[in-house]
C-alpha cells in the first residue's frame, strides 16, 4: 500500500512539474520501481526469518510441555514411593517394639539401613525441588521471550517496510516543494533510515536466536538431570526391595529363634523334674547350638546386605 502511494505521489509530482521535467520523472519512477522490488524481497526474506522463529519457539514450547509431563510422573512416582517406605518403616517399627532388647545388634543395624535410605531419599527429593525450580525459571524465560517476540511481530507489523510514514511525509514534501535537490535527497533520507530499522530488526533476530540456542542447551540438560534422576530412582527401588527380603530373612530367623527358647524352656522343667534324665538335656543343648548357629548365619548374611547397600549408597 505505501508502494502505491509513493507510486502515485511521484506520478503526482511529475505531473506537477510538466514536460519540462519528464526525463526526470522517468528517472525517479525507474528509481521507485526499483526500490519497491528491493523492499519486497527484503520483506520476503524477513517474514521467512519470522516463520522459522516461529516455529523454534513451538518446538521448544513442546518440549517445556514434555519435561512438564514427566515431572509431574516423577512426582507421583516419588509420593508412591515415600507411601511405600513410610508404611514399611511403621510396620517394622511396630515389629520390632516387642523384641528391642532381645536384638538389639539387629535393630542397631536396620536404623542405620533405614538412616542412609533416609538420607539418600532427603538427597533425591532436594534435587528433584531444585530441578522443578530450574524448570520454573526456564518457563518463566521461555515466557519473557514470548513477550519480547510478540513485541517484535507487532512492530513489524506497523513498520512492514522502510516507506513508512515518515518516508511518505518526505515524498508529500517533495510533492508541495519545487527545489529539485530536496527531491533528490529524499530517496537518501528513505535508505538511510530502512538501513537503520534492517539493523536493528538483524540485531533482534541474531539475539532471539542466540537465546533460542542457550534454552536448547538448557533443556538438553534438563532432559540429562532427568535420565540421571531415574536411573536414581530405579536404584533406590533396588535397594527397598533388598530391604524387604532383608526383613523378611530376619523375621523368619526371630520366629525360629522364639520357638527355640520355647523347646529351650521346656527341656529345661524336665530336667528339673527328672536331673538324672541326661540324654535329654544332651538333647536341648545341640538343638538351641543348631538354632543358634542358624540365626548367626542369618545375621551375617543380613550384615553382608547392609554392608553392600552402604557401599552402593556412598
Amino acid at each position: 500500500m505505501l508502494c502505491i502511494i509513493s507510486f502515485m505521489v511521484t506520478i503526482g509530482c511529475w505531473m506537477s512539474f510538466g514536460p519540462k521535467s519528464d526525463h526526470f520523472g522517468t528517472d525517479l519512477f525507474g528509481q521507485a520501481q526499483l526500490r519497491e522490488v528491493t523492499l519486497q524481497e527484503e520483506n520476503a526474506a524477513y517474514e521467512k526469518a519470522i516463520s522459522n522463529c516461529d516455529n523454534k519457539i513451538h518446538e521448544k514450547l513442546k518440549e517445556a510441555d514434555l519435561f512438564r509431563t514427566k515431572l509431574q510422573e516423577m512426582d507421583l512416582t516419588e509420593k508412591n514411593l515415600k507411601d511405600k517406605l513410610e508404611n514399611a518403616l511403621a510396620a517394622f517399627h511396630a515389629r520390632q517394639s516387642g523384641k528391642l532388647g532381645e536384638l538389639s545388634i539387629d535393630s542397631e543395624t536396620t536404623v542405620e539401613a533405614q538412616d542412609v535410605i533416609e538420607a539418600s531419599k532427603s538427597d533425591v527429593l532436594d534435587k528433584l525441588e531444585n530441578k522443578k525450580q530450574e524448570l520454573s525459571l526456564m518457563e518463566e524465560m521461555v515466557e519473557v521471550l514470548e513477550k519480547k517476540w510478540a513485541q517484535v511481530q507487532e512492530n513489524a507489523l506497523k513498520q512492514p517496510s522502510p516507506g513508512n510514514e515518515d518516508g511518505l511525509g518526505k515524498w508529500i514534501g517533495c510533492e508541495y516543494t519545487v527545489d529539485m535537490e530536496n527531491m533528490r535527497n529524499c530517496p537518501n533520507v528513505m535508505q538511510f533510515s530502512s538501513a537503520q530499522r534492517e539493523k536493528i530488526l538483524d540485531r533482534q533476530l541474531h539475539s532471539l536466536i542466540e537465546q533460542l540456542a542457550t534454552k536448547q542447551a538448557q533443556a538438553e540438560g534438563l532432559v540429562s538431570e532427568i535420565h540421571l534422576k531415574e536411573m536414581e530412582l530405579e536404584r533406590l527401588n533396588g535397594l527397598w526391595r533388598s530391604l524387604e527380603t532383608s526383613t523378611a530373612e530376619f523375621n523368619a530367623a526371630r520366629n525360629r529363634f522364639g520357638r527355640s527358647n520355647s523347646e529351650k524352656g521346656s527341656l529345661s522343667s524336665d530336667y528339673i523334674v527328672d536331673p538324672h534324665h541326661r540324654p535329654s538335656y544332651h538333647l536341648g543343648g545341640r538343638t538351641e547350638n543348631l538354632m543358634l548357629l542358624r540365626s548367626a548365619f542369618v545375621l551375617y548374611i543380613l550384615a553382608l546386605h547392609i554392608l553392600v547397600f552402604i557401599r552402593i549408597s556412598f
